[in-house]
């Protein structure tokens, strides 16, 4: 007959089983993080004095890589900016959705062509009325991946977004 450390194999399962239960715990009690998929769709149309803007989104996450559409128009006194793109990036986190990617088609209100430009839109969801930022442009790669648009935002006067 072998002897056996009753003591020891009681201490190493208790040990074990208190190891198994802070995993468990230190889990459950960490904060929501960005999910790994998300989707967001909808549009946002945004009426403020005199200029209308209008957001459309299509997109979706899957880890690391997005995919979807974007499109804006701003129509103002000083003439229609508008464009539509490619999003390559999604980050929705506590209502708060960040998006960007590549511009297909575009111009601005004086004429100047976005094809190719990079943008970026930061979107609220969670708040009330939903709000949307103006768009970032830049050249391709100037723009961060998913780093959001301007600070100045509008409210969604009519329609709205879901997220996913």
């Amino acid at each position: 007959m072998i002897p056996v450390n009753v003591r020891t194999q009681t201490a190493r399962r208790s040990f074990n089983m208190m190891l198994g239960a802070a995993a468990l715990s230190l889990v459950f009690a960490l904060p929501a993080v960005a999910s790994a998929q998300a989707r967001i769709s909808g549009h946002g149309i945004s009426k403020v004095e005199r200029d209308t803007r209008k957001l459309t989104v299509t997109a979706q996450s899957a880890g690391a890589s997005a995919n979807g559409t974007v499109a804006f128009i701003h129509n103002s006194p000083a003439g229609l900016t508008r464009f539509r793109g490619t999003v390559s990036c999604l980050n929705v986190s506590a209502g708060t959705v960040q998006v960007s990617g590549t511009i297909d088609k575009g111009e601005t209100a004086t004429g100047a062509l976005l094809d190719g430009k990079a943008f970026a839109f930061t979107i609220a969801t969670g708040t009330s009325p939903q709000r949307f930022s103006l768009p970032n442009f830049g050249d391709a790669g100037s723009i961060a991946p998913c780093s959001g648009g301007r600070s100045e935002t509008v409210p969604v006067t009519e329609d709205g977004f879901s997220i996913q």
